[in-house]
């Protein structure tokens, strides 16, 4: 049963709004989570400002001129979502600890952080605010572990998660009844496990620094041609030998065969974390409505049937509540299976684009590619988290068949009944099966001509027969008819279940081919996929590590030469100085350009201004060329006639 919108779990929320008064009568809370949410944006904001002090700009800029910045306030890269770091996991478990926020994100319950009410037009700009601040409030797990000063970080994102940690700790535990008390533990759980990971990375960042491994200004950068690039590239120059699958493990041959040649990128381990943990608070929040709305229905329902039919009623309710309970297990298991099909499905068709297939993609332009790249995460968690609510309604409604076709006749003393009408259905079935297999043999064997060749695997699409093949057609276009109707239900079923039970699938499409760009959700996994083609194929990452380690060898090789003395234009730093070095150099041996300068460019103090002054300078500047010419000529001319 999907979760109320005006309900708020008592992970997060504030204790007023736990639900049937979990908190107890009289008891002051020690936390109050809206207020620390707010505040938690000044220590995010000022961690943010300091490592973005320490990282410097690999640029200088006009503002570096006017301010002595020395090129400090860097853009903090937070993650490289397309990347393949060996941080990846710790990473993925500072996403983790954000997503009891995502999923409250998702179930409208951290909108009540805010003590104000607003009207519903102004609900699209709350959501944009809540998640803006809860982008602010986490972004200091990021940046403190993709920071290059290692120290800082390690300290700053310790202190920062210890501090998230200890008061939803505390706060798990403060004014809780017996009634909600597990409810309120469990959905934390995912969240604070990964922050506890979180922490013990940042302790080992820590250690290593003071036992002297790494430096705090050190660049802890991997090379830029990974192992499993290189090796995908070196197994491309092998001879490929079709083994088969003799030699796999049972679990290699029908579920996942590991490769040494791929590896996955943070995105794909990030989405998957936060799709296990939202999934598992969904869950939750299920399991904890669908009781007491069954309940509830259950007596608005008793009350407003008739007493003569009271059994009869409870019979049904009953059939009712135990199909709804029983549902939610294939769900979860089916929606659990989906996460870990998507890497599977992720990894063959990154392959297949690696080897140049790309005919089931859409055509989009790079824009729209590259923002569906972005929206992907939030896509696939919105698109498990529905799934799994229409898989639940599915096998809810399979269910209630089975119960009330099967169960509830069987029951009642009418299965002979039962087994007539399924003789019956099965009957049909097999006719319509019958016809359609002696339309089959009857064009192979009698409507076909010859092979051409023994050699050929089929016979040609040539009639033969023609007369015979009309006649067949004719006396069948009536019963063609009414086949086709019985498969036009049957076709509307299986598009119908289908459709439902692989709603969460978004690595395929629901609508048919020519239509795939209408589905949002396959063209986000197709512009996440194409993204991830173009930025991580290893040929081209290859081919540019050549060509960056062809340019250090030139480097290398042309180190004797720069042992020169150094331009003056070269010692200059910045792009100001350059121009005004040109530009005095340029005026002084060319006077006569100044009168064509704009006024308001020149510096007042620069040049002289009146036409007699710029007159003397101009003589003067010839005067001082034709003496160093006469100095020249002079010496050359004497040794001429000596000789």
């Amino acid at each position: 049963m999907a979760p109320d919108s005006t309900w708020t779990p008592p992970t997060l929320g504030t204790q007023s709004d736990i639900p049937n008064g979990s908190s107890v009568e009289g008891c002051k809370p020690m936390i109050h989570m809206n207020l620390f949410v707010h505040f938690s944006l000044i220590p995010a904001v000022l961690i943010t400002v300091l490592l973005s002090y320490l990282q410097r700009r690999t640029r200088r800029h006009r503002i570096d001129d006017n301010l002595p910045l020395d090129q400090r306030f860097g853009i903090i890269e937070p993650a490289n979502f397309g990347s393949f770091s060996s941080n990846r996991w710790s990473l993925a478990a500072a996403c983790g600890s954000t997503a009891t926020t995502v999923f409250l994100l998702f179930i409208k319950g951290y909108q009540n952080y805010f003590p104000f009410t607003t009207p519903v037009w102004a609900d699209v700009f709350i959501y944009l605010i809540c998640a803006l601040e809860a982008g602010i409030d986490y972004y200091p797990f990021f940046a403190c572990l993709s920071t290059r000063h290692k120290l800082i970080g390690s300290v700053l994102g310790f202190c920062y998660a210890l501090s998230w940690f200890c008061v939803q700790v505390v706060y798990i535990f403060d004014c809780q009844t017996n009634e909600n008390t597990h409810f309120s533990k469990l959905i934390p759980v995912p969240s604070l496990i990964c922050c506890l990971v979180l922490m013990g990375r940042f302790i080992q960042i820590f250690v290593k620094y003071v036992k002297g491994y790494h430096s705090a200004t050190v660049d802890e950068e991997e090379p830029f041609l990974l192992e499993h690039q290189y090796n995908y590239v070196k197994n491309l120059f092998k001879v490929q030998s079709d083994t088969g699958n003799s030699g796999k493990s049972c679990f290699a041959r029908r579920i996942y065969t590991w490769d040494p040649t791929f590896k996955f990128p943070l995105r794909m381990v990030v989405t998957g974390i936060l799709c296990l943990i939202c999934l598992y608070n969904f869950i939750l929040v299920d399991f904890y409505i669908s009781p007491k709305a069954v309940t509830k229905l259950d007596t608005i329902i008793l009350e407003a049937v008739n007493k003569t039919y009271t059994d009869e009623t409870k019979r049904t309710l009953l059939i009712l509540k135990e199909s709804w309970f029983y549902s939610a297990f294939p769900a979860i298991v089916l929606s659990v299976t989906y996460i870990f099909r998507i890497f599977v499905c992720y990894r063959a068709q990154i392959k297949s684009l690696f080897k140049g297939e790309k005919k089931y993609m859409p055509i989009k332009r790079p824009p729209a590619v590259l923002a569906a790249s972005i929206r992907y995460a939030g896509y696939q968690i919105a698109y498990l988290l529905w799934g799994y609510l229409i898989l639940r309604i599915l096998y809810f409604l399979i269910s209630i068949i089975i119960a009330f076709g099967i169960v509830v006749p069987i029951q009642d003393g009418q299965g002979m009944q039962l087994l007539q009408g399924i003789g019956y259905t099965l009957l049909g079935a097999v006719l319509m099966a019958v016809v359609i297999i002696a339309q089959v043999l009857a064009s192979q064997f009698f409507f076909l001509q010859d092979k051409l060749y023994p050699t050929d695997s089929a016979k040609p699409l040539a009639i033969n027969n023609r007369r015979a093949f009309q006649n067949f057609g004719y006396f069948f276009l009536f019963y063609s008819a009414m086949l086709g109707f019985g498969t036009c239900v049957l076709r509307l079923i299986i598009n119908i279940f289908l459709s439902s039970w692989l709603f969460a699938r978004i690595d395929r499409p629901l609508y048919p081919r020519g239509y795939e760009s209408i589905d949002m959700g396959y063209c986000t996994w197709v512009g996440m996929l194409r993204v991830d083609f173009y930025h991580t194929h290893p040929v081209a990452v290859a081919f540019c590590n050549l060509l960056l380690e062809e340019r250090e060898l030139r480097k290398q090789q042309a180190q004797p030469d720069e042992l020169a003395p150094p331009d003056v234009l070269e010692a200059c730093k910045g792009k100001k100085f350059r121009i005004k070095w040109w530009l005095m150099y340029t005026l002084q041996n060319n006077p006569r350009l100044i009168m064509d300068r704009k006024i308001r460019r020149c510096n007042a103090g620069a040049f002289p201004k009146g036409k007699e002054e710029l007159e003397c300078l101009m003589m003067s500047s010839v005067r001082s060329r034709r003496l160093k010419q006469i100095k020249t000529i002079v010496p050359e001319r004497q040794n001429s006639l000596e000789s």
